[in-house]
C-alpha cells in the first residue's frame, strides 16, 4: 500500500513536469535582436556643406551695379560679387528701420539707383532672417520681411555712419528697410571697391514694358562655350536617402515604389522625380522656414553636388527652386536637367526633382568663343518679333543652354552654350542667335 502511494506521487510529478515543458516549448520566443525595417540610412551622394555655411553658399546675388552721377556699370563676375558680400558680412549693421509704407516704388527706385550707390541684385526675394546668417545685424529681432536687392550708399560725407538698404521692388509686396553701418568700415570698402569699377561693363536702363525698366549691357560681349564630362550619381544612394524603408522598395526599370512614396528616373536626361503621396500641400509655409528646410533636406544626403544657387520661391505653392550656375550665369535646360526643385507640405517634402549627375570640373574644356549682341539689340529683336508678348516679359538675362553632346556615343558629355534668355509667364525662353543677326 505504501509502495502504491509513492508510485502515484511520482507519476503525478512527471505529468506536471510534462505539462510545464510542453507549455514552455509552445510559448518560447528566441532572443534575436529586433529588425527595424525603418532603419535610418546615413547616406551621402556628395560632400555636405557645413551647416553654418548653407546660406552663404546657396544664396548668392547674380548682378552687381554701381550707379554714378552720369552712368551705370555692372558685372556678373562671381568673384567680384563674393568679394562684395565678404566685405558686407564683416560689418555690424544696426538701427534697422522699416520705411516700406513711406515710399512709393518709384521713390524707392530713385533712392536705389541714385549716385554713388552699389546695387546687389538677387534672383528672387530672400527673407532677412535667413540672410542674417550671412551678414550681422546688431538687432536680434529680425522682421519677417524679404528683399531682392541690397543697396550700399557710399555717400558718407560729414557723417560718422553710412546707410544700407534692403529692398524688394519686383515681388508682389514691397519692402524697404534702412540700417546703419560704421562710416570707417564703409570708407574702407569704398576704397577697395572703386578700384574694380573701371573693369565693369556699362549698362543702359531700358523700358522693358509698361511695368518695368531693366538694365542691360550697352555693348556686345564675348563668352566661352564649355564642355564637361558628367559623372553619374548612385540611384541606390538616392533610394536610401529618400525612402523611409529602403529595404522594402520595389524596383522596376525606372520606378522605385514603397507606398506612399514613388521615385521615377529618366535615363535620357539623368533626372529623377520623387513624390510622397501622403503629404498634403494645404498650408502655406513661411518663406524663412521653406528656405531652411529646403537647404537642410538636400544637405542631409549631400545633394548639393554642383554650383547650385537659390533662384526662385513661391510661398503659395511651398515651392523653391535652386538652379545650376556656370561662370555665375544661370543654366537652362528644357528637360529640367539644370534645376533642383522642391515642394513641401506642412512638415515633409512632397516633391523633389533634380538631376543625378555631377560635373567633372577636371574635364572642363572651353571649346569656342561666342559673341552675344548687346542687351538693347535683344530687346529690339523681341519688340519686332514678339510685340504682344513683350508686355508679359519679366526679365532678360544672359545664361547658358545645357545640352547633351550628340557627337559622343555614350552621351556622357554636356555642352554649355552662352545665350540670351527672357522670362515669360514664369518660364525661361532662349532667344535664338539667328534671330539676333543684323541687330
Amino acid at each position: 500500500m505504501k509502495y502504491e502511494k509513492i508510485k502515484s506521487i511520482v507519476l503525478t510529478l512527471l505529468v506536471c513536469l510534462s505539462i510545464f515543458l510542453t507549455f514552455n516549448l509552445w510559448t518560447y520566443q528566441p532572443g534575436y535582436d529586433t529588425i527595424d525595417s525603418n532603419e535610418a540610412f546615413d547616406v551621402s551622394v556628395g560632400e555636405k556643406i557645413e551647416q553654418t555655411n548653407l546660406a552663404k553658399v546657396l544664396i548668392k546675388p547674380y548682378q552687381l551695379f554701381y550707379h554714378s552721377a552720369n552712368k551705370t556699370v555692372g558685372t556678373l563676375d562671381g568673384k567680384e560679387m563674393n568679394s562684395v558680400i565678404k566685405g558686407l558680412s564683416g560689418w555690424t549693421l544696426f538701427d534697422l528701420k522699416d520705411y516700406s509704407n513711406q515710399y512709393s516704388k518709384d521713390e524707392m527706385r530713385s533712392i536705389i539707383q541714385g549716385a554713388q550707390k552699389v546695387e546687389i541684385v538677387f534672383p528672387d526675394t530672400v527673407p532677412l532672417s535667413v540672410y542674417s546668417r550671412v551678414i550681422h545685424f546688431e538687432d536680434k529681432n529680425i522682421p519677417t520681411a524679404s528683399f531682392d536687392r541690397i543697396v550700399i550708399d557710399l555717400n558718407t560725407v560729414n557723417s560718422d555712419t553710412g546707410t544700407i538698404y534692403f529692398a524688394s521692388l519686383d515681388s508682389g509686396k514691397k519692402y524697404f528697410y534702412e540700417c546703419r553701418v560704421n562710416a570707417e568700415s564703409l570708407q574702407k570698402f569704398e576704397k577697395n571697391f572703386l578700384k574694380q569699377v573701371a573693369s565693369y561693363d556699362e549698362y543702359i536702363e531700358q523700358p522693358l514694358n509698361s511695368k518695368k525698366n531693366i538694365f542691360l549691357p550697352r555693348l556686345p560681349k564675348e563668352y566661352k562655350s564649355y564642355r564637361f564630362y558628367a559623372d553619374t550619381l548612385s540611384l541606390e544612394d538616392f533610394k536610401k536617402a529618400l525612402f523611409s524603408d529602403p529595404n522594402n522598395v520595389e524596383v522596376t526599370k525606372n520606378t522605385f515604389i514603397n507606398i506612399p512614396s514613388v521615385m521615377k528616373t529618366y535615363d535620357e536626361y539623368s533626372t529623377l522625380s520623387y513624390i510622397n503621396l501622403s503629404v498634403e500641400n494645404d498650408a502655406s509655409m513661411p518663406p524663412a522656414t521653406l528656405f531652411q528646410k529646403s537647404m537642410e533636406f538636400v544637405n542631409d544626403h549631400g545633394g548639393w553636388t554642383d554650383d547650385y544657387h537659390f533662384y526662385s520661391i513661391s510661398s503659395v505653392e511651398n515651392k523653391i527652386v535652386y538652379r545650376l550656375f556656370m561662370e555665375n550665369h544661370p543654366v537652362f535646360n528644357e528637360n529640367n536637367m539644370a534645376e533642383l526643385t522642391q515642394e513641401w507640405g506642412s512638415n515633409s517634402i512632397s516633391k523633389y526633382e533634380r538631376s543625378y549627375f555631377t560635373l567633372d570640373m577636371v574635364s572642363k574644356n572651353a571649346i569656342r568663343d561666342v559673341q552675344l549682341p548687346s542687351g538693347a539689340s535683344v530687346l529690339y529683336a523681341l519688340k519686332k518679333n514678339s510685340p504682344k508678348e513683350l508686355e508679359e516679359i519679366e526679365d532678360i538675362v544672359v545664361g547658358y543652354k545645357m545640352t547633351r553632346d550628340t557627337n559622343e556615343s555614350n552621351r556622357k558629355f554636356l555642352i554649355f552654350e552662352p545665350s540670351w534668355y527672357y522670362k515669360f509667364s514664369g518660364n525661361w525662353i532662349r532667344v535664338p542667335l539667328e534671330e539676333l543677326e543684323g541687330f
